[in-house]
């Protein structure tokens, strides 16, 4: 390579540097702008004493500081788009049930149901939904209700729930008959290694199955009775309490970031 050509490439990588610090830096002020949003509309809705506290305590900075720290830009960039505003609207809902007398965690375990549902829609569902059409599994033949629920996923592009996540994980893990809809799930995980090996492993599937079996999403949430307990229960296997890393969100951003 002569002098010139490497003089060349000095200089594109300089200016793809520039650009990249540009667009780190335009991502930054967005996420700071969207957490104030948040943080104004949650404020509103709290109590003059909460709304005094968390004011005080600067919790809108402080809630940026630990999402941002804990999860790093790299992993922000590369997850779903809704995904650091799910998280502050839970951590500011949080602070919320911890300093209230409402006792109930509908609200943390809402955001955190949105915040799920994005990432399995960006990272299972989409390409799946792709995988299944390709492989001309658009028909239902089984009156059942899982079958229906994917037919829809595929058909109708509904999200696929936390609980027919689980249930179609813990079939395949069993060894449990499957129909042509959940045949093809289990063939695109096959296919799909990176995200059917950690879906399936006791890694995601254990804890996951944890927070499940729980009911916060399912029965508990619908009729509003998620103690505070419980919801910090659901934040430390979710998040590690923005601490342990092993958490399942983290890893589940972490395993993925690798491919997209």
């Amino acid at each position: 390579m002569s002098q010139t050509e490497i003089e060349l490439l000095k200089a594109e990588n300089e200016r793809l540097k520039k650009l990249l610090t540009g667009a780190s830096a335009w991502m930054e002020r967005q996420w700071r702008e969207d957490a104030h949003k948040i943080a104004k509309r949650r404020t509103g809705k709290m109590t003059d004493e909460v709304r005094s506290d968390f004011m005080r305590e600067n919790m809108e900075e402080m809630n940026y500081a630990r999402i941002r720290g804990y999860f790093g830009e790299l992993l922000l960039m590369n997850a779903p788009k809704e995904t650091l505003s799910h998280l502050v609207d839970a951590e500011i809902a949080f602070f919320n049930l911890q300093r209230s007398n409402s006792g109930d965690g509908l609200s943390v375990i809402s955001s955190y149901t949105k915040l799920i549902d994005a990432l399995v829609e960006g990272y299972v569902t989409s390409q799946f939904r792709k995988y299944a059409v390709k492989r001309g599994a658009v028909v239902l033949r089984v009156n059942d209700p899982m079958e229906k629920a994917i037919h829809f996923v595929i058909t109708k592009r509904y999200i696929l729930s936390i609980g027919r996540l689980y249930g179609l994980l813990k079939s395949i893990r069993n060894g449990e008959k499957l129909f042509d809809y959940g045949n093809a799930f289990r063939d695109y995980l096959e296919k799909y290694r990176t995200i059917g090996d950690f879906l399936l492993s006791d890694e995601f599937f254990l804890p996951f199955s944890e927070i499940v079996e729980s009911d916060v999403f399912g029965g508990k949430r619908h009729s509003g009775k998620i103690s505070v307990k419980e919801t910090a229960a659901t934040r430390k296997v979710l998040l590690g309490d923005y601490v342990d890393k092993q958490a399942l969100l983290y890893r589940f951003l972490e395993t993925q970031s690798a491919v997209y």
